[in-house]
C-alpha cells in the first residue's frame, strides 16, 4: 500500500508556471526528503531556476506556495502512517516527516484536518460497527 497522491485544491494550470518536468523534479524531491529541511532554495535548485522565480511559477502552476504544498504532503504521509501502522508513535511520525517536535506536528495536523493525530488514528482504526465480539463461526456474541 503506497501513500496517496495529493490532489491540489485547485487543478494545476497547464501552460502556466513550472514545466511538467520541473514540477516532477520538485515533487519527487519533496516526497523523497519529507524528513529533511525543504527550503525554497533547495526546491528551486531541483527545478533548476532561481528561488524567487520558482516561488512565483510554482504558485501559478499549483495554486499554493511551495511551503503549503510541502506541508500538505507531510500531512498526507502522516495520515497514511496513522492509518497503516498503529504502532508508530506520534513523536516518531513527527520526526520522520520533518516536524520540529510532536507538539508542532499535532498543531499543524489539527489545523489542516480538523482532528488531532490521535483522533484521526482512532477513527481510521475502528470503522463504525466493527467493535462487536464474534465467536468462531462469525456470529455476534452476547
Amino acid at each position: 500500500m503506497s501513500p496517496p497522491e495529493l490532489i491540489p485544491e485547485t487543478a494545476p494550470a497547464r501552460g502556466r508556471g513550472l514545466s511538467d518536468r520541473a514540477l516532477q523534479r520538485v515533487t519527487d524531491c519533496i516526497r523523497a526528503n519529507l524528513a529533511e529541511d525543504l527550503s525554497l532554495s533547495r526546491l528551486a535548485a531541483a527545478a533548476c531556476i532561481s528561488r524567487f522565480h520558482f516561488a512565483r511559477l510554482f504558485r501559478a502552476r499549483m495554486g499554493m506556495s511551495p511551503m503549503q504544498y510541502v506541508r500538505r504532503e507531510r500531512i498526507a504521509m502522516a495520515q497514511y502512517l496513522l492509518r497503516s501502522n498503529g504502532t508508530l508513535g506520534l513523536s516518531r511520525i513527527a520526526a520522520a516527516l520533518g516536524f520540529f517536535d510532536q507538539s508542532h506536528f499535532t498543531r499543524v495536523f489539527g489545523r489542516m484536518t480538523g482532528q488531532s493525530p490521535g483522533e484521526y488514528a482512532r477513527t481510521q482504526a475502528a470503522p463504525a460497527g466493527a467493535g462487536a465480539a464474534r465467536d468462531e463461526k462469525g456470529c455476534a456474541s452476547g
